[in-house]
């Protein structure tokens, strides 16, 4: 081991080479490298991964960084902790020569420095070696604590010139060291790099295979390539090495305050006696909470996050009520942060603040998504730009992406990638594991050299980084400029955004805190804003929108809950029909059991609901911990609370021992069993009783779920149900403009609840619609957006024009004053045929045939600029003669210009082949157990079973009714070919109850007209 490659380039300098960290570690180990380095171009992206796997191996590893100065390829390495903060601030100038080289002058910076020599131009300087050459090595050498000249081999022209270079530099006191660029993992593999370097150009290839020198070699190999020193140099280097990566370098923000605990105390008790709640409970539980923040140093942070909650709100955002554990801390709700009362629904505050975890706190908050960008904005400009930051996220090259650039930077038939891509399903497997896993891609391969070929080429790219992103959420505060403690990049508009992902953010102590952005919260807002100005005063306060209602609970039990947050699934409403919640609470705890494992309690928690199984406590001592959730063990915190009851453990102690057993570590299960075994029985329980608790706790505790998230969560579905009761038409017209459109499913599940609640669905007008839905005569008019095949420019002309001129009187007067905004004839037609044409002609065709002419006539009404002539009277108006609507066609062009079928549906003109063969409507086949029925296939999602064979989840739909059922592997084989979107099937339907679950199995699937046939 008397080698270490130094000048590694992982797949983190984006598109220009062809190594994950995966790949890099992998070959560490197998060649039995002493240690290794990675440099990517001017970022730190990939260091922290690097570190981590190489630690997995116990290799030494260096952090790199590559870049240019005076025109040489410079590689920087951190010695010590100086000089990774140098390094950080560097990569944040990089682009800036000067002042890289004046920062460098000016600091002690702790790196190490190898002048790489794969350029030709540096080898012909260094072999040249002039005077100009000569300064510009000596100012370069100057500016670090260590300095080599990295001798490359490249290629065995380059062998021949490196013995020339040596002797050159060594004559000026310059050391070199070993430093060949490796770019891919085998000899065979340097066609990646002409690959990525094709999908970053947009350029195209012909050649499939290439050889190249930019691989992993072994030791042997490089020692016969270098003189022994430049080896040993490469070892040696690791010596200098007092680097450690792994240590807190974030700080807490300080608020603008000058004592950071006496302002929270002060604000929290002010807001106690506001909501008057000032009494012995509520002082305990607060003085006990801002204890535990003091000592933990969090107080600064708390105030933070209230500061930018309150602005929020203060400037007409909505934030939710609560999410995740933060909503079990009184000092949350107190500062605004939160809308829960912890007290009232029994959360814990140690469930979110565990001083034994010494965990930075988590309070996630969520803002409407369409103004959270303000919030950041806000943050910026209070506390500086510079301790800000958004944080990085990287997407990857998977196997489909992987196929479709091969498919373009090789011009491979469309079809060609299509197929392969098909093959591959939904399944998120690497192209190797599919080969193995899905029969139908392994015989596509097989069967065809030029399949696998392809496939080939693909799996060199995949798992490689493509480009960098945005978390959704993540933002980072610090203290001081983020610049010198992490490294992080700038945006156009000098955003900064850090290097790191956000775990290892986290590693570091930086505070990184959630800003979400969610569309119900929008939704909400939305409709709150229509409902008050329908009714030209404040009808509900947007802040406080009711949720705890009858009507609430009677609209989720009859499974109305498309829209809901959190309750609309299929699986969530065969849940809501066994429980059927009747308060509050039941919907916190349907949300808490829906999940795996859990899920298994839904029909015990709804028969001791009802009353028809006896609710039974593993001890009758913890009746007031269950009491609410009837015997069962639902939440985090009820665990918390048995440990606490029983064994006297601390609130600390409980939540440690929620955590151990929740994450099945073992050995710290077993010291906690003993602790709780011993204290129950210390405190009388007898050793079976405590024995059969904690067995039933271990049974639950891995799916317990946190309360606090679940009463956060409740509260946001019933506001939203209390305005879908109570204002039904402000409610879907806000969902729908929150981006909804015919090619989403839920458009359609949305549309199908509407007709199934009385409430109609109009088409387009061009007379009427807007950009947006709007209530319109007890129903929803649909926008002209929602046709397709139109810009919305046009869109939008045909609005303005309508606003500034008046209606549209016929069909002629469209098209004339519509010509000045340059509109096609196929424009129109995709118009007509969407129907918000129906008010200008009885048929619709009669206006397709009609168009051309209308258009030759707004050619000599207008001028060349489409402004109406002064005399008109000169031209004879076309002739609109009629052409009856073939009603099949008519439906089939409506559905592919909106998306939807309004005017009728395609069931109506088939009722009396559906009649013949005696099939049920939707609605009805879900109340027997076993029948014949009649769908349109709305969507399919195709999974793979346990045993590697395909099935499928098919979503049906009718005039009144909806219907998901699952396809077995051995009906599907057999019905593959026409589960398509809009086929309409009939299908023989069996119910299934699985633990008390009821779903629907499909047998016998044909195509309806098939039947006819």
């Amino acid at each position: 081991m008397l080698f270490a490659p130094l000048n590694i380039q992982t797949g983190y300098s984006f598109l220009q080479s062809g190594l994950t960290i995966e790949n890099i570690v992998s070959q560490i180990k197998k060649q039995d490298f002493f240690g290794a380095a990675i440099c990517d171009n001017n970022v730190m992206h990939g260091l922290p991964l690097f570190a981590k796997e190489m630690e997995k191996i116990n290799k030494p590893y260096i952090f790199g960084m590559r870049t240019s100065l005076l025109g040489y390829e410079i590689c920087l390495f951190v010695l010590n902790e100086n000089g990774y903060k140098t390094l950080c601030y560097l990569s944040s100038i990089i682009e800036k020569e000067e002042e890289v080289i004046s920062y460098l002058k000016r600091e002690n910076n702790g790196l190490a420095a190898i002048l790489s020599t794969t350029k030709k131009e540096t080898r012909e300087k260094l072999l040249a070696m002039d005077r100009t050459t000569r300064e510009e090595l000596k100012t370069i050498s100057s500016l670090f604590e260590i300095f080599y000249i990295g001798i490359d081999t490249p290629d065995s022209e380059y062998i021949k010139e490196s013995f020339s270079i040596r002797e050159n530099v060594r004559n000026y006191t310059y050391e070199t060291i070993a430093f060949p660029l490796i770019k891919y993992v085998k000899e065979k593999d340097a066609i990646v790099l002409r690959i990525v370097d094709a999908i970053q150009k947009d350029q195209r290839l012909t050649i499939q295979n290439e050889t190249g020198s930019l691989y992993f070699k072994n030791e042997n190999d490089y020692l016969a390539l270098y003189e022994r020193i430049d080896v040993v140099n490469t070892v040696k280097l690791f010596d200098k090495i007092t680097f450690n990566f792994h240590q807190k370098r974030g700080e807490i923000l300080s608020y603008d305050t000058k004592d950071a605990n006496e302002h929270l105390k002060d604000e929290c008790f002010k807001e106690l006696n506001n909501k008057n709640l000032n009494n012995e409970m509520y002082v305990s539980r607060l003085n006990h909470e801002l204890t535990i923040i003091k000592e933990m140093g969090y107080s600064d942070y708390f105030l933070i996050v209230s500061d930018y909650v309150k602005y929020a709100n203060s400037v007409g955002i909505l934030t939710g009520p609560g999410r995740g554990s933060a909503a079990g801390s009184l000092v949350s709700y107190l500062m605004g942060i939160t809308k829960i009362d912890p007290l009232k629904y029994g959360l814990l505050f140690e469930r979110f603040l565990n001083p034994a975890r010494k965990k930075m706190p988590d309070i996630d908050i969520d803002f409407m998504d369409t103004r959270r960008d303000e919030v950041i904005a806000y943050l910026k400009q209070k506390y500086g730009n510079n301790k800000v930051a958004n944080i990085i996220t990287f997407s990857t090259i998977l196997a489909k992406q992987s196929l479709r650039d091969i498919g373009r930077i090789y011009e491979k038939p469309t079809r060609d990638i299509d197929l392969l891509s098909s093959r591959l399903k939904n399944y998120n497997f690497s192209l190797r594991d599919s080969y193995r896993k899905i029969d139908g891609f392994k015989s596509l391969i097989d069967s065809d050299k030029y399949y696998l070929d392809i496939v080939s080429l693909a799996s060199k790219i995949e798992n490689l980084p493509r480009q960098s992103g945005l978390h959704a959420a993540g933002i980072v505060l610090n203290n001081t400029p983020l610049e010198y403690a992490l490294p992080i990049v700038r945006d156009f508009q000098d955003n900064y955004i850090t290097q790191y992902e956000m775990d290892y953010l986290e590693e570091q102590g930086f505070l990184k805190m959630d800003l979400l952005g969610l569309r119900n919260l929008t939704i909400i807002s939305s409709c709150v804003d229509m409902i008050n100005e329908k009714h030209k005063r404040q009808v509900i306060d947007k802040f406080d929108v009711p949720f705890d209602h009858k009507e609430v609970y009677d609209l989720i039990s009859s499974n109305m809950t498309m829209g809901l947050f959190q309750l609309e699934s299929s699986g969530m409403k065969n849940a809501i029909s066994l429980l059927k919640p009747s308060c509050f609470n039941d919907v916190v705890a349907l949300l808490a059991l829906f999940r795996p494992g859990p899920m298994a309690s839904i029909p015990t928690y709804a028969k001791r609901k009802e009353g028809k199984e006896k609710i039974t406590y593993i001890s009758e001592d913890l009746k007031d911990i269950l009491k609410e959730t009837y015997g069962i063990i639902v939440y985090q915190e009820q665990v918390i609370q048995i440990a606490t009851k029983m064994a006297s453990f601390t609130l600390v102690e409980a939540d440690n021992f929620r955590t151990a057993m929740s994450k099945k570590n073992a050995k710290e299960m077993e010291k906690m069993k003993t602790s709780f075994i011993d204290g129950s029985i210390k405190n009388g329980y007898s050793s079976k009783v405590a024995n059969d608790v904690y067995n039933h706790i271990l049974q639950f505790a891995h799916y317990g779920f946190n309360k606090s998230h679940s009463v956060g969560y409740a509260t946001i579905a019933c506001q939203m149900a209390y305005l879908k009761a109570n204002y039904p038409l402000e409610f879907y017209a806000s969902i729908l403009r929150m981006g909804a459109s015919s090619s989403d499913s839920k458009f359609n599940d949305y549309a199908q609840e509407m007709k199934y609640r009385g409430i109609k669905l109009y088409p387009p007008s061009i007379n009427k619609s807007t950009l947006a839905f709007e209530v319109y005569e007890e129903g929803l008019l649909l926008p002209l957006t929602m046709i397709k095949g139109v810009p919305n420019q046009i869109m939008s002309s045909i609005v303005k024009e309508r606003n500034k001129n008046g209606c549209f009187k016929d069909f002629i007067d469209f098209v004339v004053r519509l010509k000045a905004y340059g509109i096609t004839q196929l424009q129109i037609q995709k118009i007509i045929i969407s129907g918000a044409m129906d008010e200008f002609s009885l048929y619709r065709n009669t206006l397709i045939n009609y168009t051309a002419s209308a258009l030759q006539y707004a050619e000599i009404v207008t001028d060349k600029d489409g402004q109406l002539l002064l005399n008109i009277d000169f031209a004879q108006k076309p002739i609109m003669r009629e052409e009856i609507d073939d009603p099949i066609e008519k439906l089939e062009l409506e559905y592919d210009s909106i998306g939807i079928m309004i005017s009728s549906n395609p069931l109506e003109y088939k009722k009396d082949l559906i009649a013949k063969i005696g099939a049920v409507t939707l609605g009805e086949s879900k109340n027997r157990q076993k029948s014949l029925t009649v769908g349109i296939i709305r969507s399919v999602k195709t999974i793979m079973n346990k045993k590697g064979q395909e099935m499928a989840f098919v979503k049906l739909f009718d005039q009144l009714d909806e219907l998901e059922v699952t396809v077995f592997q051995d009906s599907f084989k057999k019905c593959d070919n026409y589960l398509k979107k809009n086929n309409i099937v009939s299908l023989v339907v069996k119910e299934n109850i699985h633990q008390g679950n009821k779903t629907f199995i499909a047998e016998e699937i044909s195509l309806l007209e098939d039947l006819h046939e």
